[in-house]
């Protein structure tokens, strides 16, 4: 339903993957159409280069069509559109099935296997060679093999006797025996060459899993922190299926410090174990837990109007086994009624009788409808981060032993 978004390597470029959910542009009672297409025209906008994937065992559809049309008249003027043809494995009939969706418009279709992973190199090729003929991605990204494959050819004609271009017979003299102003240029660009697969030192990201009980407001949060509809959100419990990662970086209260880098993760809700059954919703569990076991700091999401309840001390108990960072959120509290000067003194010590669990962990009050004290979020996350990475010496740890 989301945007997904996944880091890949090719050919020596690193760049993002950006899966969107089916997109559909007839007006549909199907749940969440239009936050879908909405979702997917987002990800169109960000992204260098389109890759429409369609089902070769099925064929060409009215909804393919459409698709094509769309793509055809606003996307492939400003960046490449690959057709890929998805569970063409086999080859004897792959490239057959791969034929019948010539009369899209988008050109050769690429007959691929997701399973197998078919056809995959090839697809990512041609899309780089878009990519750099069409402009619209950073200048010189898709160009590191070809470089090197110029350079490597540039310095084969190093050690050929026949004269180069603009050469005379002391030019190949001077040559022969590594002297001369082209030498030094051809063998420094092959070491340019070289070094630009390098890996390029990144700044550090801080990882933080935004996990709770389904309908506490976590992807809610998410797009009052990013000011954009960054996930779908609605009424309905379960409406966030996928982890979805987003990145926001913060610039540095000092002029000479690096930014700090924020990896947020939206999870699925996480109900009791008993009402979980196998199927979609198990993996969606799954890949809460998993995010939270990678994350530096966890944001435990509470709704402030219905207090704890026992899967929130569920996952509390999770977050300190995992031996994670944590930061209690209570959302919802601009929904608090008959609030007083009292009310906030007596709010975080029932939160903290009732998650012993987590009984270190800051508290803030917030609320993503408003956007209520969502900013001090950050704050919070960078303390929590510094006393998690803390550091006790042995003999302070000795001594604290001793006095217990």
């Amino acid at each position: 339903r989301d945007r997904t978004y996944r880091t890949a390597e090719f050919l020596g470029e690193a760049f993002q993957v950006v899966d969107t959910g089916g997109l559909v542009f007839d007006d549909t009672d199907a749940l969440f159409a239009a936050e879908i297409r909405e979702q997917a025209m987002v990800a169109i906008e960000e992204s260098a280069g389109v890759i429409l994937v369609v089902d070769g065992q099925v064929g060409p559809t009215a909804m393919d069509e459409q698709l094509a049309i769309f793509l055809r008249k606003q996307v492939t003027k400003k960046m490449p559109v690959i057709l890929a043809v998805n569970k063409c494995e086999s080859d004897r009939t792959g490239a057959y099935l791969a034929a019948q969706f010539w009369n899209m418009g988008l050109g050769e279709p690429h007959a691929v296997s997701a399973l197998h992973g078919v056809g995959t190199a090839e697809l990512l090729e041609d899309m780089f060679e878009g990519i750099v003929k069409k402009g619209s991605a950073i200048q010189g990204f898709g160009t590191k093999v070809k470089e090197m494959e110029l350079a490597q050819e540039a310095l084969m004609e190093l050690d050929k006797a026949d004269p180069l271009d603009g050469e005379d017979d002391t030019d190949v003299f001077l040559r022969k025996y590594g002297v001369g102003r082209d030498n030094e240029d051809v063998i420094k660009r092959y070491e340019d060459a070289m070094t630009a697969f390098d890996d390029v030192p990144t700044i550090e990201e801080i990882n933080v899993a935004i996990v709770g009980r389904p309908n506490v407001g976590k992807s809610s949060l998410l797009n009052t922190i990013f000011g954009s509809n960054r996930a779908i959100v609605s009424d309905v419990a379960g409406t966030t299926r996928d982890s979805i990662d987003a990145i926001m970086e913060r610039p540095a209260t000092d002029p000479d410090g690096l930014p700090t880098i924020y990896r947020f993760v939206d999870t699925a809700g996480i109900r009791r174990k008993g009402k979980v059954e196998f199927g979609p919703e198990f993996f969606m569990v799954n890949r809460a837990l998993r995010a939270i076991r990678r994350a530096d700091v966890v944001l435990l999401i509470l709704d402030a109007t219905a207090g704890v309840t026992e899967q929130d001390r569920v996952l509390a108990q999770k977050i300190s086994d995992d031996g994670r960072a944590c930061v209690i959120i209570c959302n919802k509290w601009d929904a608090v009624v008959d609030k007083d000067s009292s009310t906030y003194d007596k709010s975080v010590k029932y939160f903290r009788e009732e998650l012993p669990q987590v009984r270190w962990a800051p508290i803030l009050f917030v609320s993503a409808a408003t956007g209520q004290r969502c900013g001090k979020i950050y704050d919070v996350v960078d303390g929590a981060v510094k006393a998690h990475r803390r550091r006790i010496s042995t003999s302070v740890l000795n001594e604290v032993l001793r006095d217990a």
